[in-house]
């Protein structure tokens, strides 16, 4: 808000101010004063005290708007971003998390991670939730690159334990299978069509695990798989009433497939699979969520290959 305005500056060397607005003379022995003792707005009417708690009514700005799958929001997400093959461009913290050092920590996780250091920004908590859209941001939010897959020829070249997920929607089993499969050392693939993506959702969900682990997105699965096999590796799809997992033999190159919670595994990639394993159960729930399914697969076949001393 202008509080007082000022008009045109008399000229050099006059003895009297020129005639203001109206007829109107300046009172002689100089100019008019500037600034709130002028006693005007700025289209000359009464000033106006400042008023601090108009400023708290307002609304915040709308935050320059980014692309929301180049978000990715809490504490984990950022940290292995920093770590991880995508550069992040700005962190935002809420400037309560500044007070106790957020930020530094940003700081030390770039230089630990020997990473630029990205642009950070203190903020309103509000903004974080309008920038994130979620409220589940851990005081921090961070823009960077676009995910990226890796190439299908790549993950069979340089994996030998691979989990494939088949039409596996929710974000949080996604994340969560990601974290298993990144501490497995194995990598991921996943349909691009009916099945989640890679969205701030998902690598939140799995600790951002999702920024270490390789995820191929794949036209069709079932043709996928048998690419798979072509370049020798075994495929087990996951199903009840198999046989016994443990029963089976993981050292060799080898693709787990498993579907989603409500529905299995699609009849073609049943079809696909060389083989279907079971894990056996003794409650009365029917299924084991996608990701713990995972987790049991995956951690047999490291230690089927570490007693065999075989790497992933």
């Amino acid at each position: 808000m202008v509080v007082g305005g000022r008009g045109p500056i008399s000229g050099a060397g006059s003895d009297r101010a020129p005639a203001a607005r109206g007829g109107r003379r300046r009172p002689p022995g100089g100019s008019r004063p500037a600034g709130p003792a002028a006693g005007r707005g700025p289209a000359g009417g009464p000033s106006h005290r400042h008023d601090r708690r108009q400023d708290e009514a307002r609304p915040l700005p709308t935050p320059k708007p980014v692309a929301a799958e180049n978000l990715i929001y809490g504490v984990n997400p950022v940290r292995e971003a920093l770590r991880g093959r995508r550069r992040v461009r700005v962190v935002w913290i809420s400037a309560e998390a500044a007070a106790r050092g957020l930020d530094r920590s940003v700081r030390e996780w770039s230089r630990a991670a020997g990473v630029a250091e990205p642009r950070i920004v203190a903020v309103p908590v509000e903004d974080l939730v309008v920038r994130g859209g979620t409220l589940d941001h851990q005081s921090i939010v961070a823009e960077v690159e676009p995910y990226t897959y890796v190439r299908e020829d790549v993950l069979l070249r340089e994996h030998t334990l691979l989990l494939a997920l088949d039409r596996v929607q929710d974000p949080q089993n996604l994340g969560a299978a990601l974290r298993c499969a990144e501490a497995a050392g194995a990598g991921v693939v996943i349909p691009r069509h009916r099945a989640a993506s890679v969205t701030p959702a998902v690598v939140k969900a799995s600790a951002g695990a999702s920024e270490h682990v390789a995820v191929a997105q794949v036209r069709n699965l079932a043709d996928f798989l048998e690419e798979a096999q072509g370049a020798g590796f075994w495929v087990y799809g996951a199903a009840m009433d198999a046989p016994v997992y443990y029963a089976s033999d993981f050292i060799g190159p080898t693709v787990f497939v498993l579907g989603s919670e409500g529905e299995g595994l699609g009849r073609r990639v049943a079809s696909v699979c060389d083989a279907l394993v079971g894990i056996p159960q003794a409650g009365r729930i029917q299924s084991l969520n996608v990701s713990v399914a995972a987790g049991v697969l995956l951690f047999e076949a490291m230690r089927q290959r570490a007693s065999a001393e075989v790497p992933t």
